[in-house]
């Protein structure tokens, strides 16, 4: 995350709620500016718009941001750390054999569709984004390559850096071929972050 955009999110999370407007007199930007950072905080789930004032003058209404982690507020990423460190330390040195199972529980309420490999590469594609993977794939000179815009597990992926071999594992399973990861945590022209698996 850039500082522009950190300072912009610390500030929404102190206030509870903001508008652009506010932003642009804030940080002394243009509102096109705030809106271009908003919108990359939108797309990185980190902000969320809850309403919207209704402008006496013309114009379209003024929306109101305010900080996921405040509406959205759980401890569900402390629970799985320590449910997820339970489970590896009790378990054998490689946690392959653990993530295999886990990832074919979560894909057991997704049916794959048929034999037809693009059939079944769209049908993986829908399964990670009902799971918030913001996920797409684009096709490739060698092989077919799915790119996953979110990771729904980033809270603790510095503590789990293994839960990127669940996302091997689930697309294995879906996909019922191999598949190997060959970028980590990039980031794209727009700014997003991304990892890339190669359909092998």
């Amino acid at each position: 995350m850039t500082h522009s955009r950190k300072k912009i999110l610390d500030f929404i999370i102190e206030q509870q709620s903001t508008t652009v407007e506010e932003l642009s007199k804030v940080f002394r930007v243009t509102q096109s500016n705030i809106r271009y950072h908003l919108a990359i905080l939108t797309e990185q789930g980190n902000v969320k718009v809850i309403g919207q004032k209704t402008k006496t003058a013309r114009g379209r209404p003024t929306q109101i941001y305010t900080s996921t982690s405040q509406i959205d507020q759980h401890n569900l990423d402390k629970l799985s750390n320590a449910l997820l460190s339970i489970l590896i330390n009790q378990g054998s040195d490689d946690p392959t054999q653990l993530l295999n199972q886990v990832a074919t529980q979560m894909a057991t309420e997704f049916k794959s569709s048929g034999n037809n490999p693009t059939r079944r590469l769209y049908s993986t594609i829908q399964s990670l984004n009902r799971m918030n993977y913001q996920a797409h794939w684009e096709a490739h000179y060698n092989h077919p390559r799915i790119i996953l815009g979110h990771c729904p597990y980033q809270a603790i992926l510095d503590d789990h850096p293994e839960l990127c071999q669940l996302d091997v594992c689930l697309l294995e399973h879906h996909l019922d071929t191999k598949v190997r990861q060959i970028e980590k945590q990039i980031i794209n022209n727009k700014g997003f972050t991304q990892c890339i698996f190669l359909i092998d």
